[in-house]
């Protein structure tokens, strides 16, 4: 079959993260402020360093969870359930808050910025014709749209796939196969591009996708490599994709 559609990861693919702590301590104390305006009172027993460390380990175990259940929750449930579990008021969060809140831990805590190819990619890619679309696992339901925006990639992407809205994390084939069920397509005729091994080359080929790429990223700490899986391209940066999706069409 031929090639419709091309999805990329988010973070490590499109943009780069790393964390810095001085950042992580500033974000923390606009969630503790936040959570205190709800009556929850995290700034009476704890110091933002403190409060900080906490929030990474709670988050920590969270993510294990995920690892294993390949489930994604609402924000409130993360919060409730997994960061605030022992707070007596944690049931005064409210949606809003917890996606702000959730927001603020997705960027506040890292210097999130583009790699600088990407616009001249895109604009090159979109000469094909082809769909275009991102697929993401991500706690938060607004940070990856409102990130395009400030990299202005907003126009270039029309289906953004979410954990969080979909409930199911990658390499779970579920969400990859809502993806290209999203735009008409099949798997088979959709390629996705990603930096981890285990979550986004294992996910596409798994779901069926037609090609898996994976892209250098500067951490991939974070990946459990299954050493069965490898990816059909291994890129360095973004300017080596036009010519491996020209190759399908």
């Amino acid at each position: 079959m031929s090639l419709k559609a091309v999805f990329l990861d988010f973070g490590g693919t499109i943009d780069h993260y790393p964390q810095i702590r001085e950042d992580g301590l500033t974000a923390a104390g606009k969630i503790m402020s936040l959570l205190n305006d709800k009556g929850i009172e995290v700034a009476d027993k704890y110091s933002v360093s403190e409060f900080i460390d906490q929030l990474l380990r709670r988050f920590a175990v969270y993510k294990t969870w995920k690892k294993e259940t390949l489930i994604e929750l609402p924000t409130q449930r993360v919060w409730k359930e997994y960061i605030l579990f022992d707070e007596p008021q944690k049931d005064n969060l409210d949606a809003e808050t917890a996606e702000e809140i959730t927001f603020l831990v997705e960027t506040g805590r890292y210097t999130r910025y583009v790699r600088p190819e990407m616009r001249e990619v895109m604009e090159e890619l979109i000469k094909t014709n082809l769909d275009f679309g991102i697929i993401s696992n991500v706690v938060s339901l607004t940070q990856v749209p409102r990130n395009l925006v400030d990299y202005g990639l907003e126009s270039y992407f029309s289906k953004i796939i979410l954990s969080s809205g979909f409930g199911k994390v990658k390499p779970a084939p579920g969400i990859l196969h809502h993806a290209a069920e999203s735009f008409g397509h099949l798997p088979e005729e959709c390629i996705y591009v990603g930096n981890c091994l285990s979550k986004d080359i294992f996910g596409a080929k798994n779901a069926g996708y037609k090609a898996a790429v994976q892209i250098e990223y500067m951490d991939d700490s974070d990946d459990i490599t299954d050493k069965g899986v490898e990816p059909d391209y291994n890129i360095k940066s973004m300017r080596e994709l036009p010519d491996i999706i020209n190759s399908y069409i």
